[in-house]
């Protein structure tokens, strides 16, 4: 019996072309000597209309295939596999973090002592005592969403203020983080692929990561390294969601600590030596090259739908320079980049993805002095925050949809390895492998995600990529996270910081 290796289905022509055949070849048995089943024919109509009818079920089946494997499953089909295996969606998680007082004196805070924030979201204390002016006190929200996250001095108020102190409190260093909505369809199906490859269970490396997913919904992600500092040894390093307004991957070390830590060892046996971290974020620049369709003011003119401009600026010829870099900084709408030509003032359009908010910024260039690797352009319209280092790069039709693309594939990336010994990477290399899930490099997955991010992507590869200690430029090779100091010490996790895309043939 052959195999059968692919699912097959038809559309209403191949249908039709098919019933026609077998017509004919019945009639051609049958004694009629050249039968005709071509257009007009009472047959071809026949033909036809059940080739529109049973492309309806063809195309049906498809859709009723995907909802049924976990690879291709969305919303309730793929929460309805995830339910068989007794997986669901992590739920919205609050900030954690430390808030600091102003106080006339010592002043008495108890456990469970709420504030609020400008949204009306509220906060506790989590660990009352006395405690001086000036003095940080730790806080947890109450209220569960990526709205609970703030940046240090973010103002929040006391619902009823501790004797001597003032009824505004500042966010403290570190603000308040790891706050998330729900858990969306991508992280939920890579965690049912890794379960679906290695089932928990007797305290095998997965069972240990779903005991670190389940002690805190902080915990987008656990990575377990086995035997890694030896025998009986297991180490956990946890991964938090990246968000909206912070692509950073660290676990806050209190709920690490306190919450996660003890969880795991409370739920395994005694005789492991078990060490739990976070990770560690590393800052990521990534340079990507598009094959996009040209802009109808090109020469020659192109269809439209990619580069803005006729003449993409700036560019980079992928040999001698890979990217366009902000060195100084005059104003949010001046400041000078080292691009090797010069752009066309009150014609050129540029992109910028801002760190503030990680949205695409464009605008137009109004004006520019300077020279080759030194143009100082402005802008009509304001890049905030723009900073030394940033990167400038060509506007396009669909910027946003591409830079969505890099940083949903940055979202799933794990923590690199904790040691590069050999023997100990015998069995203590990181698991799930990179190969399977949640790679670490950045490498073609990135590139993959462009090329399908659009129909009008023809083609991406990498122009530069930096972690800030190697550099890789051009599309060969990948960028891999440094092994930290010590093997005890959290795993490094590389985030996204500048992206850029430029034109390439």
């Amino acid at each position: 019996m052959a195999e059968l290796n692919e699912f097959v289905t038809k559309d209403a022509i191949e249908i039709r072309d098919d019933v026609l055949r077998t017509i004919k070849n019945g009639l051609i048995k049958q004694g009629v000597t050249a039968p005709y089943v071509g257009p007009n024919s009472d047959w071809y109509i026949i033909a036809t209309s059940l080739g529109n009818e049973l492309a309806v079920v063809h195309a049906n089946t498809i859709i009723k295939a995907d909802q049924q494997m976990p690879d291709t499953a969305v919303v309730d089909d793929l929460a309805r596999i995830a339910a068989l295996y007794k997986r669901e969606k992590q739920g919205a998680a609050g900030s954690v973090g430390n808030v600091i007082i102003t106080a006339s004196a010592d002043a008495p805070i108890v456990t469970g002592a709420e504030l609020t924030d400008a949204l009306g979201l509220r906060y506790a204390v989590t660990a009352g005592g006395t405690y001086a002016n000036g003095a940080s006190v730790p806080i947890q929200a109450i209220d569960t969403s990526d709205d609970t996250n703030h940046a240090e001095g973010d103002v929040l108020t006391w619902v009823s203020a501790p004797p001597y102190c003032d009824d505004k409190v500042t966010v403290a260093a570190g603000g308040l983080v790891n706050a998330i909505d729900e858990e969306d369809d991508e992280v939920l199906r890579a965690r049912l692929l890794d379960f679906l490859a290695t089932p928990p269970g007797a305290g095998n490396w997965e069972h240990v990561a779903e005991l670190a997913e389940e002690a805190s919904a902080s915990v987008q992600k656990a990575f377990t390294y086995p035997a890694v500092g030896g025998p009986a040894t297991v180490h956990i390093a946890v991964a938090a969601a990246p968000t909206a307004t912070s692509k950073s991957r660290a676990v806050a070390s209190t709920t690490v600590s306190g919450i996660v830590d003890p969880y795991i060892k409370g739920k395994l046996p005694t005789h492991p030596h078990v060490v739990t971290t976070t990770c560690t974020d590393v800052n990521v620049d990534v340079a990507i090259g598009l094959s996009l369709p040209e802009a109808a003011t090109a020469n020659p003119p192109g269809p439209g739908g990619g580069w803005t401009n006729g003449t993409p600026w700036p560019s980079v010829d992928g040999t001698s320079n890979f990217k366009c870099e902000v060195t100084a900084v005059t104003s949010n709408t001046a400041f000078t980049v080292d691009a090797q030509t010069a752009p066309v003032a009150n014609v050129t359009r540029v992109a910028w993805l801002s760190t503030v908010d990680w949205t695409v910024k464009t605008a137009l260039v109004t004006a520019y002095s300077g020279s080759a690797g030194a143009y100082s352009i402005t802008i009509d319209s304001p890049f905030t925050g723009v900073a030394v280092g940033a990167l400038i790069w060509p506007e396009c039709q669909n910027a946003s949809t591409y830079i969505g693309a890099v940083l949903a594939a940055f979202a799933l990336m794990g923590p690199g390895e904790k040691t590069s010994n050999a023997s100990a990477l015998a069995r203590g290399f990181r698991h799930p492998t990179p190969a399977n899930s949640w790679p670490y490099s950045v490498g073609p997955a990135i590139e993959r995600a462009v090329t399908d991010a659009g129909d009008e992507v023809l083609s991406s590869s990498f122009l530069y990529r930096s972690d800030g200690t190697v550099t890789v430029n051009g599309s060969g090779g990948v960028l891999t996270p440094q092994v930290p100091a010590a093997i005890t010490d959290a795993p490094n996790i590389y985030v996204p910081r500048h992206i850029a895309l430029y034109r390439r043939a």
